[in-house]
């Protein structure tokens, strides 16, 4: 599995704190396509612990940093699959764990940019 990225997306609602017209500690957005985010924001951005799931039904709950996936969290796909350990600029980077929802599979250990970097187990 791909971790999705974030791209460009349209705001369609939020709800929270604002300050200064920026959206600022705990909130929620609904983006167009019916993507949604629930967590901390700064300064405008998704900053902070907090949980996307992308219309498909995939899910990332962890850290993101100026709107980007990082230092660590949990990936769960629909098929339910599930990643957790570390992300960088939202892809599975150093140490994680991998569990395919479809097939005996499972890997613990390093990661490179999204792609194992090491023996599956």
């Amino acid at each position: 599995h791909e971790e999705p990225i974030l791209a460009q997306v349209i705001i369609k609602s939020y709800e929270g704190e604002e300050v200064d017209g920026f959206y600022e500690g705990e909130g929620f957005i609904c983006f167009e396509g019916g993507n949604t985010y629930k967590g901390l924001f700064s300064e405008g951005r998704m900053d902070g612990q907090g949980t996307y799931t992308w219309a498909d039904g995939v899910k990332y709950e962890g850290t993101f940093i100026k709107n980007v996936q990082m230092l660590g969290g949990r990936y769960t796909w629909s098929d339910g699959s599930v990643y957790e350990g570390s992300i960088k600029d939202g892809l599975r980077h150093g140490y994680g764990f991998f569990r395919s929802g479809t097939r005996p599979i499972s890997y613990h250990g390093d990661w490179c940019n999204g792609k194992r970097h090491g023996k599956v187990s």
